[in-house]
């Protein structure tokens, strides 16, 4: 996955974001992209990546140091895992 390619999919999980608040009425201000020993998010909002202890964006040198394992969790699939999870108690209409 390229930078480019890297953009795209934080646009297009932005989208996603505010189509299932819109669609199930959860309010998703950010969402998980590494959880480990620090939890690194994606702000809906602004779009940035931020360390969630502060909220501050992440500075070049510490994207890059994080870019490597965002990239390995979109490419296995866990940062779409950890966006369905917030619907994990929502039933569909009508049940």
């Amino acid at each position: 996955m390229n930078d480019l390619e890297l953009k795209n999919y934080i646009t297009m999980l932005r989208a996603r974001m505010s189509f299932a608040e819109k669609l199930y009425g959860i309010r998703m201000n950010y969402l998980p992209l590494v959880v480990e020993d620090e939890i690194i998010i994606l702000d809906k909002n602004d779009g940035k990546i931020k360390r969630l202890r502060d909220k501050k964006p992440l500075s070049e040198s510490e994207l890059k140091a994080f870019l490597p394992k965002i990239r390995e969790n979109i490419e296995k699939g866990i940062v779409d895992l950890y966006l369905t999870m917030n619907f994990q108690c929502i039933h569909g209409p009508g049940e």
